[in-house]
Parts: structure tokens; sequence; C-alpha cells
């Protein structure tokens, strides 16, 4: 007598399943993007504004601003909610280059122009605030984040061109300044450079 092999039957979803794993996959889908979100440096938004959305912005939640100009390395004109602004960018100070009352410091036009190749005119960037929004000036004081996530103020240091400094109580952003100043410290770049044009 020939025995038969049982019936194999491939299982199939059943309409609950699908709803299961579309609802799984939704879940999934909300978790990351959330995780995503989250600022490099707290919420990032302004005293009464709510937080912009971090889209593109390698997840630095801030204010949007749009670059109009470079004043120098530490002071940019940009445009935020309508008005135009001067804002001064915090825990840095590089060399004057366009002072009034003070003569061009050595290496102060590289340092205007290193951050003009990183915020160009038209360009959208995120404001991080701190304690004080604003200087003795009425300058909004920032930090600048680029659409890569790059602080502005961090780079400067790091390139040898900014000096690390704390104004008031804004110190949020001074162990990054400090730690990039520091490496450009221990390899003799731009300020610290022994044999640079600074060094006199």
């Amino acid at each position: 007598m020939t025995r038969r092999s049982p019936l194999v039957t491939k299982p199939r979803l059943t309409g609950a399943a699908l709803l299961v794993l579309a609802l799984a996959l939704v879940l999934l889908w909300v978790a990351l993007t959330a995780r995503g979100a989250d600022a490099p440096a707290g919420d990032g938004s302004s005293p009464g504004s709510p937080a912009s959305p971090a889209a593109g912005f390698e997840g630095v939640a801030g204010t949007a601003a749009v670059v109009e100009r470079v004043v120098d390395g530490d002071t940019i004109v940009a445009e935020v909610d309508g008005e135009r602004e001067r804002i001064r960018l915090l825990n840095i100070d590089t060399p004057e280059s366009v002072a009034e009352d003070r003569p061009v410091e050595c290496l102060g036009p590289e340092a205007a122009d290193f951050a003009k190749d990183l915020l160009s005119p038209g360009e959208e960037v995120r404001l991080v605030f701190d304690v004080e929004p604003r200087d003795e000036f009425g300058r909004m004081l920032a930090a600048v984040y680029t659409e890569d996530g790059r602080n502005v103020s961090v780079e400067l240091a790091r390139a040898g061109l900014a000096e690390a400094i704390t104004v008031g109580e804004n110190d949020r952003f001074r162990p990054d300044v400090q730690a990039a100043m520091e490496e450009a410290q221990d390899a003799s770049r731009g300020l610290w450079d022994p044999d640079g044009p600074c060094s006199g």
C-alpha cells in the first residue's frame, strides 16, 4: 500500500495579521524619527519661541535663521523671524578685523574669511541659545549651526582662529569650544603657531 505524504500548505497572512504588521512598521518609523530629532545640547529653542524641526540639520533643534552676511569671525547678520538681527557667536573671541576704533588684529581677516566659507549669504542655519539671549549692545547671543550639524564657534576654535571665552552665564558651548581650542594649540594651528604671523 502506497502512503501519501501529508498535504503541505503555505501559511497565509490574515487581514488581522497584516494590520498588526502595518501597525508595527508605523511604530518603528515613529520611534526612529523621534530619536533623530534630539538636539545635541538641549531643546535649542530661544526664550519664548518654539524649537524648529530638525530635518536637514543633523538633529540640531533651534531657531531657524537665514544668513545675510558675515561681519567678522564672531559676528554675523541674519534674518530671524522676519527681523534683521546682528548675532554674536557664543563662547568664542576672534581677532578684530572691522572694528572702527581698533586696528586689524593678526589673523582677523583670516577668521572672517573662514566664517564666510562656512556661512554663505542666503544659507539657512540654526541658532541655539543659552541663558542670556542678548548682550549689552543688543546683539543676539547664539551658537550658530550649519546644515550639516557643525557649530561654527567650534570650527573656528579648531582652526586656531578663536579663543574660548565665557560672557556672563553663557557657558553652554564652552566645553566643546575649549576642547577645539586645545586641539588647535596641541597642533600649533593659527594663533598658536610658534612660527606663525602672530608669534611675535
